[in-house]
């Protein structure tokens, strides 16, 4: 079993790469292969992956989210069902490269890194781990979409203003679009993000006897939740144009990036993934 979660494990990134190819195919090239197999190649990854963390979860047990790459990996699953769920409500598959770019990133620096053990925490082991985790992990998961449409939006809004209209031009759904789709992502990962944060306070406060315990990531956490609420705010009662949107959506997961890698590798925190 050890042989076959390492190998699914050093296999996944492989498949990430090459659903990333195909999407850059359609996207640059309007490839007709990539078109009719790319989305159906993806699905089958997310199902293996998938299927790699269950198996993982099970033989290890333990809900596999202890540590940074374990955390990585599942971000990196997590990114790639929403997105799946997301091309099939809109049918708009030109977005789905500069999402996957980030995914087979994410999963090359997982892969590369990970241990696999049956050891972990007895902490890790409480229910209140298992939903409080999984809120962040979708909460993140849904921001992360948001800055990648927060990044399609800047691209295209730089060559409009530029007078260059090229594949970037041509192939992105419009600007209205691809704002709509960062506000619609930052509000579902602001709702996930919000919930993560009330469960940690119930479980701060059933293990200290105090809702608000300042860690560094907690303190992080909250700034990350405030600049959110600021971009939804601001977008529906501020009148924001959607290029600022997209700059505080990038500035929000720019600051998510910077808790999950600095904390767990720099800093103390009670947060410790290792």
């Amino acid at each position: 079993m050890d042989f076959l979660i390492s190998f699914l494990n050093t296999v996944l990134p492989i498949l990430y790469f090459t659903a990333t190819y195909l999407y850059a195919l359609y996207f640059f090239r309007e490839e007709e292969f990539a078109a009719r197999y790319m989305t159906r190649f993806l699905r089958f990854t997310a199902g293996l992956h998938f299927f790699e963390v269950f198996l993982r979860g099970i033989y290890y047990r333990h809900y596999p989210l202890a540590n940074l790459y374990e955390a990585a990996t599942v971000l990196a699953l997590a990114i790639t069902l929403i997105y799946l769920y997301i091309e099939y409500r809109i049918q708009v598959k030109t977005t789905g490269y500069f999402i996957l770019v980030f995914v087979f990133f994410l999963q090359l620096f997982s892969s590369a890194f990970i241990s696999f053990g049956r050891g972990i925490p007895e902490i890790l082991q409480s229910p209140f781990f298992i939903f409080h985790t999984t809120a962040a992990i979708l909460g993140y998961s849904a921001l992360a979409i948001s800055a990648m449409y927060g990044i399609m939006y800047l691209l295209l809004f730089h060559d409009i203003k530029s007078s260059r209209f090229g594949v970037i031009y041509s192939r992105l759904p419009s600007l209205e679009v691809l704002s709509e789709m960062n506000i619609k992502a930052a509000i579902l990962g602001f709702s996930f993000l919000t919930v993560a944060i009330l469960l940690g306070g119930v479980w701060s406060y059933m293990l200290f006897d105090k809702l608000f315990n300042p860690d560094p990531k907690i303190i992080i956490a909250l700034i990350t939740w405030l600049v959110y609420g600021l971009v939804i705010l601001g977008s529906k009662k501020l009148g924001w144009t959607g290029k600022r949107v997209a700059f505080l959506s990038l500035m929000g997961f720019g600051i998510i990036l910077f808790s999950m890698i600095a904390m767990n590798l720099f800093l103390n925190s009670f947060h410790v993934f290792r």
